[in-house]
């Protein structure tokens, strides 16, 4: 995602509308493999053991945070229920990019990254969150505290570069930007876990990206076009309505609040559920035959926000974690920032 780091407690977005496919999409590009016969394909990268957190003497504290709270292994345990037929490789790192580099998923070595400088964007959206809420304990639809902030957070954009590297490996057909069809699924999956963990992905989700600045007036300068409106994410306040959207068409009742206190306008909220058939609709035919039911099930039942999380399995599988990076792992940050060109972003 692109991380603006100018905050303020004002309308911003979420999730432009477009399709992860067509509700009439065709068949699979290719077939899952079958259940039970295929072992974790998601990998902590890990190098020097330092657990696929790479070292960062200027994120240092991040970092440690981070290594605290199982990001990785919460990562790695969550996909684990999705039959992959190629490997996935995660790993933490301070990014190239400067402060405003994001979590991305790089199809060259398949690796999903999680830049330590978005926690620092993360932390500081934060702090406007809980002084709004402070000031005024009415300015939110949903109560929040600050450790369900950022963990919400941080799953939701886990899930957003899940997304990208499930459409990459499964061959997912997608129409429209790949950014909005990222964030389609992070919401849409979200919404498949208990109420207090879905409640809590949508409404940080939503408020990260509430306090997100758009970009100035879409209007000429010097004659020329504002360019930031060529980015290939949607402004933040396209991002916010249809996260609420998505939320709300799923369960109205639930997510109600957000419209009732006209964060959703009216207007909007009428085809809400037909926009969230038409994503359920598309998930079914091109990731739900990749689905293990059984590992579902088990992620549907941990407590992912947890802060003392520990492991989804018993035991994680003998080739889950790697001691050393294998060929094709990133060894080091992966030099695709979230604006590169072959890096795909939150």
């Amino acid at each position: 995602m692109s991380t603006r780091t100018r905050l303020r407690w004002t309308l911003a977005g979420l999730l432009a509308f477009g399709c992860v496919a067509s509700a009439n999409a065709p068949a699979l590009a290719q077939s899952p493999p079958p259940p039970g016969q295929v072992p974790s394909q998601v990998v902590i990268a890990v190098d020097n053991d330092d657990g696929g957190y790479r070292p960062s003497q200027k994120y240092a504290a991040v970092r440690a945070r981070l290594v605290k709270g199982r990001a990785l292994e919460r990562l790695h345990d969550f996909l684990s229920f999705v039959r992959l037929p190629r490997k996935i490789w995660v790993v933490a790192a301070e990014c190239n990019g400067g402060d405003d580099a994001s979590p991305h998923y790089s199809p060259d070595n398949r690796a999903i990254t999680l830049c330590y400088q978005f926690f620092n964007v993360a932390e500081k959206a934060a702090d406007v969150v809980m002084a709004a809420a402070e000031k005024n304990p009415q300015v939110l639809p949903f109560p929040v505290t600050r450790d369900e902030f950022l963990w919400g957070l941080l799953g939701a954009v886990m899930l957003h570069e899940s997304g990208h590297a499930l459409f990459d490996v499964l061959d997912v057909p997608v129409f429209g930007r790949e950014e909005d069809a990222a964030d389609q699924f992070a919401i849409l999956v979200a919404l498949q876990l208990r109420p207090q963990l879905a409640e809590a992905a949508v409404k940080s989700y939503a408020y990260f990206w509430r306090v997100m600045r758009d970009p100035d007036s879409g209007g000429t300068k010097d004659g020329n076009p504002n360019q930031a409106f060529s980015d290939v994410h949607g402004t933040p306040s396209q991002r916010l309505y249809n996260t609420l959207c998505i939320a709300y068409g799923r369960a109205p009742a639930e997510f109600g609040k957000f419209v009732a206190a006209g964060w959703l306008p009216q207007q909007r909220a009428k085809g809400c559920a037909q926009e969230y058939a038409q994503l359920a609709s598309a998930f079914a035919k091109t990731i739900q035959p990749f689905v293990d039911q059984k590992r579902m099930a088990a992620v549907e039942g941990v407590d992912w926000l947890s802060p003392n999380y520990g492991p989804a399995q018993p035991a994680a599988p003998p080739n889950s974690i790697s001691k050393t990076s294998p060929k094709g792992a990133p060894s080091a940050p992966d030099p695709a920032s979230a604006a590169g060109p072959r890096g795909k972003g939150a």
